[in-house]
């Protein structure tokens, strides 16, 4: 997804306590035929930001006060997590265009089309629980619609080890309607930390692609077309299993603790009694 670098340095995310109103006097009727100008207000939001602040002004309907700007990127980015979070599917189907591409980092393919990319939201949500939530640390928004999000999981406002991550969204608006998710790409982080031994590998082979550019062309090139269909016959057929046993003991471990806990609860129970 072709995601512009000219992000605004600052995180967009609202508070009541930043939100002021200031009135601009009526015009003074010069005649009394001429018909008195109506009072304008204007809105101050005040934006928190981790590093500064910054005031934006949006002008406010005069007959009943509401705002007469539409969602930005920010606000739409915020209302799809919270969907996330409380498992709201009818909204999220709302925040996905149709022609949706959700490209997660974590999956081989990524998810065409709004059908595909709610089965996989849906399968998310059910993982997560009743306990765990997606926590954003930052929203920075770009041109042309875009947003980038910090955000980590939390189970029961506790930090999970190893969630944290980036996603790139591209937003789109159809006529007058709210803004909907077009381009997503997540990046999660990664279990396996090699640090300083994987700049010495990544050293390695650039020293040899430099050396010989038009082998390591060739290479890439081979790579692109070559690796998706190894991946499918050799990799996937022994990662798929793995995996499998990986969820297959932590099923065992969590129904050990909760066998555990069971018990402990009967323990204390009694002793009270």
């Amino acid at each position: 997804m072709a995601f512009s670098g000219q992000l605004l340095q600052h995180s967009i995310w609202s508070k009541p306590e930043f939100m002021h109103t200031l009135s601009v006097p009526p015009l003074k009727a010069i005649h009394e035929s001429v018909t008195k100008v109506s009072q304008l207000r204007l809105k101050i939001r005040s934006i928190k930001s981790k590093y500064n602040c910054l005031v934006t002004l949006s002008m406010l309907n005069p007959e009943n006060g509401t705002s007469m700007s539409t969602f930005s990127p920010s606000d739409t980015i915020k209302k799809f997590y919270s969907s996330i979070n409380n498992k709201d599917m009818n909204q999220l189907a709302l925040l996905i265009d149709k022609d949706c591409f959700f490209d997660d980092f974590s999956f081989p393919k990524p998810f065409r089309g709004r059908k595909e990319a709610l089965k996989f939201l849906g399968q998310l949500t059910t993982c997560m629980g009743k306990n765990t939530k997606f926590y954003i640390e930052n929203i920075y928004e770009g041109v042309d619609l875009t947003t980038v999000v910090n955000w980590h999981l939390e189970w029961n406002k506790k930090q999970v080890p190893f969630t944290r991550g980036c996603s790139c969204y591209e937003l789109s608006r159809h006529g007058d309607q709210e803004l909907v998710i077009k381009k997503a790409q997540v990046i999660l982080e990664s279990p396996i930390k090699p640090g300083s031994f994987a700049l010495e590998v990544f050293q390695k082979v650039i020293s040899v692609c430099d050396a010989f550019p038009e082998a390591a062309e060739w290479l890439f090139l081979m790579s692109h077309l070559l690796l998706p269909s190894i991946y499918k016959i050799a990799l996937q057929p022994s990662i798929l299993p793995i995996l499998a046993c990986y969820r297959k003991l932590w099923s065992i471990i969590v129904t050990f603790l909760t066998l555990i806990y069971t018990i402990f609860m009967f323990i204390i129970k009694k002793f009270h009694e």
